[in-house]
């Protein structure tokens, strides 16, 4: 462990885990067997079109969650434009600003508009009273995002949608296997989507799936994500290739076996970061709501700049040059990214969005995070806590700050760039090329940046030094 600041990586000292510990990691278990379902299936000579696989994945995925229908896609963005076009959307979709940039793509590349609404500071999930201001006379449809394994205020959702008579649907890509008042996501709205990218909580290597109870709905997604074909020569919709694979969905069917023990390991992780933040001031864990059961897919805190003595993204900027690659989504938010920089919904307030995108952080966890690298981490998180004052000044000190030698913020960049006077240190760690910088006090602020002023930090610092 480190003993002194110098130690860290940024300022020139060995990375904590020269194996890089990600946020999101393939959860894989009993590889062999997976191989030798994957042969059986190349073996089999049918490879694709709705295949034995596919219907024996569909059938289980219903059976788990508890709903009449799973229709097995090619991925999540794909099943949400298949979802939208089922429903004859047009017009403008509410849905949160603060969701993975996919949500607002999958809906505006289709010809839909975007409208951001805030979020509930508790769950992180879409605000009821934000969707009541943002509802207009060409609303066509409320998508709610279950966030981190948070469903969302289903039952308030669920009132506005039928009092302006607009569909409910659900982006539900965190939230395989997590609960509300008893009930599953995936049974919620008008139907609901899943991810089964490699990183999800169960996955097929790469797929989606929608969720419904509504038989029509079901029938008319079969037919979207084949063409629109219904028999060997008829075609009765504007279709498109959204089919999910067979060799998907051999994987998807082996994930799901070992589904009990990715919840089981979650949960321990995510008690082992508690009791190993537990001292560690101005950096707290997200709870689960009353009345629900998460997946716990993700370790989400927020930063107190005031009370742990750095921001958000000098402290990820730090623990990812240890190889702890800490991440910040949803950075910058759907709203301040480029396509959507000057989109409708501009008129939605997004206080509690723009509040949570400053402090918001992933912590790893899942099969591939065990206990030791969860103490490992808890200390160094500690260790820079403890020492946050003399490291924020070190960092406003040195001209250049060294990064993890695998952290990908880096690829195809040299690994120490020349530095002028005026230029800026890029943090990072954040999304997007949209960073924060550590900036010499003498430097003018990049134009578009997040950036965050060394008279406010070293005010803050002060005010922290005061205090103790």
């Amino acid at each position: 462990m480190k003993s002194s600041i110098h130690d860290l990586r940024i300022f020139g000292g060995t990375s904590l885990f020269q194996n890089p510990v990600h946020v999101g990691h393939p959860n894989l278990l009993r590889k062999q067997q997976l191989e030798r379902r994957l042969s059986a299936v190349l073996n089999s000579g049918q490879l694709t079109n709705h295949g034995p696989q596919v219907r024996k994945f569909e059938e289980r995925l219903s059976e788990l969650m508890k709903v009449r229908h799973a229709v097995a896609v090619c991925n999540a963005t794909t099943a949400l434009q298949i979802l939208a076009k089922a429903l004859n959307l047009t017009g403008e979709i509410i849905m949160p600003a603060f969701t993975f940039i996919a949500t607002a793509h999958a809906m505006d590349w289709i010809g839909l508009t975007p409208v951001f609404a805030d979020i509930d500071p508790v769950t992180h999930t879409i605000s009821p009273s934000s969707v009541q201001r943002c509802l207009s006379a060409n609303t066509s449809a409320i998508l709610g995002v279950h966030v981190w394994g948070n469903l969302c205020d289903v039952e308030s959702l669920q009132n506005i949608a039928d009092e302006h008579a607009v569909p409910l649907i659900f982006d539900a890509c965190h939230a395989f296997g997590s609960s509300r008042a008893g009930k599953f996501a995936g049974q919620f709205g008008r139907a609901e989507v899943f991810s089964l990218h490699a990183t999800k909580l169960v996955h097929s290597l790469e797929g989606g799936v929608i969720t419904t109870n509504d038989d029509d709905l079901a029938a008319r997604c079969r037919r979207l994500r084949n063409f629109g074909i219904t028999g060997l020569t008829e075609i009765s919709d504007i279709g498109i290739n959204g089919k999910m694979h067979e060799l998907s969905a051999a994987a998807g069917l082996h994930s799901l076996e070992d589904l009990p023990e990715i919840l089981a390991v979650n949960r321990r992780n995510r008690m082992l970061w508690a009791e190993q933040l537990a001292n560690t001031s101005g950096l707290n864990l997200q709870s689960v709501p009353q009345g629900q059961q998460s997946n716990y897919q993700y370790v989400v805190g927020r930063v107190d700049a005031s009370r742990f003595g750095l921001t958000r993204d000098q402290l990820i900027t730090v623990v990812r040059a240890e190889g702890l690659f800490a991440r910040s989504y949803f950075v910058p938010g759907c709203h301040r990214s480029v396509p959507y920089s000057h989109h409708a919904g501009a008129e939605c307030e997004l206080t509690v969005t723009e509040a949570i995108l400053q402090d918001v952080l992933q912590l790893p966890t899942g099969l591939a995070v065990e206990p030791s690298i969860i103490e490992r981490a808890g200390q160094l998180l500690e260790f820079i806590a403890r020492n946050s004052r003399a490291i924020f000044e070190e960092m406003l000190r040195t001209p250049v700050l060294d990064h993890h030698p695998q952290d990908p913020v880096f690829f195809g960049t040299v690994a120490t760039p020349p530095q002028t006077a005026n230029a800026a240190i890029p943090v990072a760690g954040v999304d997007g090329p949209l960073r924060s910088h550590v900036r010499h006090a003498d430097t003018v602020p990049e134009p578009h940046l997040t950036t965050v002023s060394e008279a406010a930090v070293s005010a803050m610092m002060h005010q922290r030094s005061g205090a103790q």
